[in-house]
């Protein structure tokens, strides 16, 4: 089984997960201002040291890509960058949002409403629904208004990521709402070993690569 290394920095929450060759998955995590600065490499680097001996054992690099909060992302980046300098391991990287909802994708048919706190009164929305055909729909991500997002959220759906909060109770209607405690890198992991959701990762160019940011453009144009 590969060994693979997740990176998940795009909020307040900084994870990183490794999958050892066993198929054991461990995690780092913590949740904060500022964490991602002072954590991101010291986990990488505990986790490397207790489950691989070195990079080159590593047999893939998973990222969540954004959107979300800059500093973060690029912290995150920049991490892979460095680990990952003259070393021939192949770079996945998958939409944060479609990250966090990944974890109620893998056995049934769902709507899953994926969230990332923004600025005023927006949200990072994206909607994914498994078809009972096990097809997988994903709508355009988007900054959007809070009560446009309200109007989308039906009975039964699963709403997760940040900002939960700021939406209106009187249109919490879905049956799960789970905020921060499901941001987790292992999500990254578990999106990969399901066929239909390995698709929706994207192969990068160490060097090239740059996290996927929505701009303060695309929000002062809703």
């Amino acid at each position: 089984m590969s060994t693979i290394l997740a990176i998940e920095t795009a909020t307040p929450v900084c994870s990183i997960a490794i999958r050892s060759g066993n198929g054991v998955i461990s995690e780092k995590k913590i949740k904060g201002s500022g964490v991602h600065s002072a954590n991101t490499f010291l986990f990488i680097q505990e986790l490397m040291e207790e489950y691989a001996n070195q990079t080159g054992d590593l047999d893939f690099v998973l990222f969540s890509h954004g959107p979300g909060s800059y500093t973060g992302l690029r912290i995150g980046a920049s991490a892979i960058k460095g680990l990952l300098f003259n070393q021939k391991i192949p770079l996945y990287s998958l939409s944060s949002l479609t990250s966090y909802a990944s974890p109620f994708l893998i056995n049934k048919p769902q709507i899953v409403h994926s969230v990332i706190d923004a600025r005023r009164e927006h949200l990072y929305y994206q909607k994914i629904v498994k078809t009972v055909e096990y097809d997988l729909e994903l709508s355009e991500e988007k900054i959007l208004k809070i009560t446009d997002i309200e109007m989308n959220i039906k009975r039964g759906d699963i709403v997760t990521g940040t900002g939960l909060h700021r939406i209106n109770y009187l249109h919490k209607t879905a049956d799960t709402w789970i905020d921060e405690e499901n941001i987790s890198a292992k999500n990254l992991i578990i999106a990969w070993e399901d066929t239909a959701l390995r698709r929706l990762f994207k192969e990068r160019s160490v060097e090239l690569f740059e996290p996927e940011y929505l701009t303060m453009s695309q929000l002062n144009n809703q």
